[in-house]
């Protein structure tokens, strides 16, 4: 039998343990059935890394340790440096009540040590202080004097012009104050975590922890009992409500009481689900459709986006678009145009002078999920303004597709409460399908693009270009596809004209 203080914890499993006793135990005793991180959640570790090692010219000329070295040796080096008056060490590495702490960046300041834990996000969020009062624990539980503590995350009005100014891309807050004020609570936590360790497999039922503040790796095997189309399939019903309907044994939608109040979008939702019935408001729908003038433009963007700027005009995490594809209905004939950015390139210049000139037949413009074009629009807008004029006449001319499924007035159980095209489209048009493409998701776009500068091979690069076309291509064929069908629904028979 362990002793309670046998049990090993590393920062990242103190804070795992603080969302879920029954996650830490499983990452301690079971962890073939953790979830792989995806190519997504990947990149986003990778560039939280990038962003931790461009925080250290902050505080130039330090001496860095390697995760590579051991932490042993990491933990009598840190001593070392400390001991020989070094002022800088980035991953300076502590073990205090068998607990490790890797400090970002350790440096003497006016009054002592300060503590830099950096975070690749644009805010300072309360979560992140259970980071800084760990890792303050255990330095001060070492031996070292901790004067300031403090969280540098990156400056979201700040907007790149010319080289890049790491004083104004970072914001450092001083969490001194709250770091401390976590301080009496953490031997408790340590105890209860370690006293769950010992035992089996926690008996603890999903909750909303299972996503808050962070959605669990475990999850997949901690919901297998929740059967498909269950209560969590309703969109838009907030979690609490769903886990309340939980908590009181009921999971299958033919199972919710009578007298739980759904709105009428949800009612739709379990009725099309329980009954097979198809929801179609051809009145709406034909409404919809006066406001569409031909020539008709079917119109999608893909963006992508980093924490630290690449060009001028550029914030952190700002979606750049770099590609789209354009489908336009004229007299009942269809052509196609596209574009897509050079990677290492601001795409964004070239990118709006072409649109322009591809959209300006089109008398109606047709999106999906409006919201996001158009803010993307106003962006490039924002940042050359020499467009804004013909960027405005694009926005005047857009209306969204997506408003007849938000609506409910077209609803089918196949849309799985969705209004995203990725579930309407299979519904309404099932031969046009993504399932055998490359790039099949507006983020398997996004970390295509982003990663193609780095491809050394011609063929390779060419291929990913093809499959990214290929991908928004079939988004904005899709749309054509889901007009189509909008239009057949509202025509009167012996009416052949779309219009």
């Amino acid at each position: 039998m362990h002793s309670p203080k046998s049990f090993f914890l590393s920062k990242s499993q103190f804070t795992r343990g603080l969302q879920c006793h029954k996650s830490l135990w499983l990452l301690k005793n079971r962890r073939e059935l953790q979830e792989k991180p995806d190519a997504a959640l990947q990149a986003r570790f990778d560039a939280g890394s990038k962003v931790g090692i461009l925080a250290q010219k902050l505080f130039p000329n330090g001496v860095g340790l390697e995760y590579e070295s051991g932490l042993s040796e990491n933990i009598q080096k840190t001593r070392e440096l400390i001991s020989s008056g070094t002022e800088t060490i980035y991953e300076a590495t502590f073990r205090h009540d068998n607990v490790l702490a890797m400090v970002d960046i350790l440096t003497k300041g006016e009054n002592g040590w300060d503590m830099y834990e950096v975070k690749s996000s644009t805010d300072t969020k309360d979560i992140f202080i259970n980071d800084t009062a760990i890792q303050y624990y255990v330095v001060k539980g070492s031996g070292l004097d901790v004067a300031k503590v403090f969280l540098v995350h990156l400056n979201k009005r700040y907007i790149r012009i010319g080289e890049l100014d790491l004083q104004a891309l970072f914001t450092v807050d001083d969490v001194t104050g709250q770091t401390e004020g976590r301080q009496h609570n953490i031997p408790h936590q340590l105890a209860e975590m370690r006293r769950s360790l010992e035992g089996s497999e926690p008996v603890i039922d999903i909750g909303q922890y299972c996503n808050d503040p962070y959605e669990c790796d475990f999850k997949q095997y901690c919901w297998q009992h929740i059967p498909e189309h269950s209560i969590f399939d309703i969109a838009k019903l907030r979690t609490n409500r769903k886990f309340s309907l939980y908590y009181s044994g009921i999971l299958k939608l033919q199972d919710i009481p009578a007298d739980f109040s759904l709105s009428d979008s949800m009612q739709i939702q379990v009725e099309a689900e329980l009954t097979g019935r198809e929801f179609i408001n051809k009145r709406k729908i034909r409404e919809f459709l006066t406001h569409i003038s031909d020539p008709v433009g079917f119109l999608d963007f893909e963006t992508f986006m980093e924490p630290v700027p690449s060009f001028d005009c550029q914030r952190p995490y700002q979606q750049i678009p770099f590609q789209y594809s354009l489908h336009i209905s004229e007299n009942g004939n269809i052509t196609h145009c596209e574009f897509l950015g050079e990677p290492g390139i601001d795409p964004r210049p070239v990118f709006i002078e072409k649109l322009l000139e591809d959209t300006g037949t089109c008398r109606t413009i047709l999106v999906y999920n409006q919201n996001f074009e158009v803010t993307r629009l106003r962006e490039i807008a924002a940042d050359f303004p020499e467009f804004t004029e013909g960027i405005e006449s694009i926005i005047t001319r857009i209306i969204d597709l997506m408003i007849p499924f938000r609506n409910k007035d077209y609803y089918v159980k196949e849309m799985s409460g969705s209004h995203s095209i990725k579930y309407v489209l299979p519904a309404l048009v099932p031969e046009l399908s993504y399932e055998g493409l490359n790039i099949a998701d507006g983020e398997m776009a996004m970390l295509a693009y982003a990663n193609l500068y780095q491809i050394e091979s011609a063929e390779e690069k060419n291929s990913i270009r093809r499959d990214l076309l290929a991908y928004c291509r079939l988004d904005t064929l899709g749309m054509v596809k889901i007009w189509e069908k909008l239009v057949s629904l509202t025509r009167p028979k012996g009416q052949l004209s779309l219009f």
